[in-house]
């Protein structure tokens, strides 16, 4: 799934709120995806629950004002990285401690590649594991450990969930959310 959501936009519904949104209006918002106001949000999922998670976080940032992006890590490429400025990453991990699938080459890429410079960028991972596998939510550690070591800058400090995971998963949220609303203003004063 690859989704975009402009402020205002309800994702279910495909058109802006207040019901005026054309085609022409969508590809000029389209634009402004680039710079401090765009989150993209990537996500790496076994069963589905990283990807619903990865919908709704879009659907409640974009309500804040944020240009979002919701694609799946099968379908992004590492060197895109270096041209974002907030990345949120919402990732399970599977059997003994390895990425989704779908996400390893991703993964693969920013955890064992060298040289990737991610300065500039700001990051946040909600990792989604089961505490009773001794590698519990190891790709999102992972991913957040590398991101860091490649000089993206923590936006909003790693949560690890466990099977229940709506509580932290929302909080963990609110916090991203938070942290982009200081960011953005902070940004603006300037």
């Amino acid at each position: 799934m690859d989704l975009d959501i402009l402020p205002g936009e309800s994702s279910q519904l495909g058109h802006s709120a207040d019901g005026n949104g054309t085609a022409a209006h969508r590809h000029a918002a389209m634009r402004n995806y680039s710079g401090r106001n765009s989150v993209l949000i990537l996500f790496g999922t076994v069963t589905g629950n990283a990807e619903s998670l990865a919908q709704r976080t879009a659907e409640v940032i974009a309500r804040r004002g944020f240009n979002v992006r919701v694609k799946d890590m099968a379908h992004y490429t590492v060197d895109a990285l270096s041209q974002e400025s907030c990345v949120v990453i919402i990732t399970s991990t599977y059997g003994n401690g390895e990425p989704p699938d779908d996400a390893a080459p991703f993964w693969e890429g920013v955890v064992q590649k060298d040289g990737l410079n991610l300065r500039g960028m700001k990051f946040s991972v909600l990792a989604l594991g089961n505490s009773t596998y001794d590698h519990f939510c190891k790709c999102g550690r992972d991913l957040d450990a590398a991101l860091e070591r490649h000089g993206a800058t923590r936006l909003y400090p790693r949560v690890d969930c466990d099977v229940d995971y709506d509580v932290p998963a929302k909080r963990w949220t609110e916090g991203v959310i938070a942290s982009l609303q200081r960011d953005h203003s902070a940004s603006a004063a300037e």
